[in-house]
């Protein structure tokens, strides 16, 4: 309990704040002898490493109830550490053919990913992912926290209302639900899980990323959508900065993975794409310079994957589940 105290009174409050200081710093700062500090950081080590866990015990570990197991008594009713608590394996969407194809909806743990051209709709699904989680439990909703990370400054918190309203007409639509001044105050409860940042460039987006469990479990969010990755990406390193860029996107799918891990939740973010015209890649928004940049030159533009998702090969290995919009005009 001493040592608790001495630990507290010097700001030491995570696992990190010990691992990182040399044991001659807590010697220093503990006024303790060389043994012990060297004895607390191996107990702190040992309390924070992960521990091996088998492919049933993760498969037990999550539930297909949306909802999960929120009261921590875990699948035997015993112990409530995070071992035994089931999370939910997904995230509903409420689009049955969406759901129905991920096998239940977003998945949970990991990071999905939305790709397609400028006007497809990402937006728009985002939004309604948004809605979905923070909607009310009596109508099919989690009544669940979301995290709506904007970085092209394209939310709508109008167009979240209008599509909450169409959603869930009987609980949120004045019009269609039997109690207007309750459809609005349900309407303004689920507008109200929702917390948008904004952040400017990719390493505000990462320290951002970095200091945001703790709200995250406050507001129980299980939901948390960056829209889009690739926008912040392009605007702030050149195609001489590559290097650099890559590094700071593994970092940023770490920190989204972690979070996912931790939380039970489902990362969502949204991605642009890249127009790859024989060896040469350029972006598909990129046309105003020459015809062939988007695909007008000749056979190359029509041949299979002339149009790829962009940020390259290294973010592509740090998604989990990858989805594409692609849309025809017909006649």
């Amino acid at each position: 309990v001493d040592l608790l105290s001495r630990l507290e009174s010097n700001n030491f409050r995570t696992c990190e704040d010990v691992l990182t200081r040399h044991p001659f710093d807590l010697v220093e700062l503990l006024d303790v002898n060389l043994p012990v500090a060297e004895k607390i950081v191996t107990c702190v080590a040992r309390a924070c490493c992960p521990k091996p866990v088998t492919a049933k015990q993760l498969l037990d570990s999550r539930t297909d109830d949306p909802h999960g197991d929120d009261d921590g008594t875990g699948a035997g009713g015993g112990s409530s550490t995070s071992s035994t608590r089931k999370t939910p394996a997904f995230v509903r969407a409420h689009l049955a053919p969406l759901d129905d194809a991920l096998g239940g909806g977003v998945p949970t743990g990991s990071i999905s990913e939305l790709v397609g051209p400028a006007g497809a709709g990402k937006t728009q699904m985002c939004l309604t992912l948004a809605c979905a989680c923070a909607a009310p439990e009596r109508c099919g909703g989690l009544e669940s926290g979301v995290v709506f990370i904007d970085t092209e400054q394209r939310f709508s918190s109008r167009r979240l209302a209008e599509i909450a309203r169409a959603k869930f007409p009987e609980t949120l639509s004045p019009t269609r639900a039997p109690d207007a001044a309750s459809a609005e105050r349900e309407l303004d409860a689920l507008t109200s899980r929702v917390l948008v940042l904004t952040p400017s460039t990719l390493s505000e987006m990462l320290q951002r990323l970095n200091g945001l469990e703790e709200a995250l479990i406050d507001r129980g969010v299980r939901l948390l959508i960056v829209d889009s990755v690739a926008a912040l990406a392009r605007a702030q390193f050149g195609r001489g900065q590559l290097t650099q860029r890559q590094e700071l996107l593994g970092q940023i799918a770490s920190a989204l993975k972690q979070l996912a891990e931790r939380l039970g939740m489902a990362a969502f973010v949204t991605n642009q794409v890249t127009t790859r015209v024989g060896a040469r890649v350029r972006h598909a928004h990129d046309t105003a310079g020459g015809g062939d940049a988007a695909g007008g030159g000749g056979d190359d533009a029509d041949s299979p994957g002339s149009v790829t998702a962009a940020l390259g090969t290294k973010w592509a290995h740090c998604v989990n589940t990858r989805l594409v919009l692609e849309g025809s005009i017909d006649g």
